[in-house]
C-alpha cells in the first residue's frame, strides 16, 4: 500500500494567499458599497438647502405630506422588487425625510437673518429628479449589500457619522438615520 502524498508546502501557501486575497477583495468591495450608500444618503440630504430656498422663495411650506407619501410608497415598491422588507425601508425613509425637514427648517431660520441667495434651479424639474434617483440608489445599495450577506453593523457607525457632512444635520438625526439603517433587512 502506497503512502498518501501530501501537497507541496508551496501549493498550500498559494492556496492560503489566494483565499486571503479573495477575502480581502470581497471585503473591500463591500466596504466600497457601504461607503457608496453613506455618500448617497449624504448627497440626498445636501439638496435640502436648495429645497428650503426654493420653498422659501415660492411661499411653499416645508412639510408636504402628499409628497412624503409618494416618496415612501415608491421606496417600498422598489424595496419589494429588490427583495427587501418594505416596512424596514419605510422606517428608514421616514427617518430620512424627518432629517431632511429638520435641515430645511434650520436653513429657513438662517434665511431670516441674512440675504436670501438667488436660486437658479427648480424644485420640480431639477431637484426632485435628483432626489428620486438618489432614493432609488439608496434602496438598490441596501439590497446589494444585504443580498451579498454583508451586514451593516455598529462598527460602521463612526464612518457613517463622518460621511454626513451637512452642518445643519444634528448628531441626534445622524444617530437616528444609522439606527434606522440597522433595521433594514431582506424580505423573510
Amino acid at each position: 500500500m502506497k503512502a498518501k502524498q501530501l501537497p507541496c508546502p508551496s501549493i498550500i501557501l498559494i492556496l492560503i494567499a489566494s483565499a486571503i486575497v479573495f477575502s480581502t477583495a470581497a471585503h473591500s468591495a463591500e466596504s466600497e458599497l457601504l461607503l457608496s450608500l453613506f455618500q448617497s444618503i449624504d448627497e440626498r440630504l445636501e439638496y435640502m438647502d436648495d429645497v428650503a430656498l426654493f420653498k422659501a422663495q415660492n411661499g411653499i411650506p416645508i412639510e408636504d405630506i402628499e409628497r412624503e407619501k409618494i416618496v415612501i410608497s415608491d421606496a417600498k415598491d422598489l424595496a419589494a422588487s429588490h427583495g427587501l422588507d418594505p416596512d424596514s425601508i419605510e422606517r428608514f425613509f421616514i427617518v430620512q425625510i424627518n432629517a431632511a425637514k429638520a435641515i430645511q427648517y434650520r436653513y429657513r431660520a438662517e434665511l431670516l437673518t441674512r440675504e436670501t441667495p438667488k436660486l437658479l434651479i427648480d424644485l420640480q424639474s431639477d431637484i426632485r429628479p435628483a432626489l428620486d434617483r438618489l432614493g432609488s440608489d439608496i434602496v438598490t445599495l441596501f439590497a446589494t449589500l444585504l443580498q451579498s450577506r454583508f451586514s451593516i453593523d455598529e462598527e460602521s457607525r463612526e464612518r457613517f457619522m463622518a460621511t454626513l457632512l451637512s452642518p445643519l444635520l444634528a448628531d441626534v438625526e445622524r444617530e437616528a438615520l444609522f439606527d434606522a439603517m440597522l433595521e433594514v433587512r431582506l424580505k423573510s
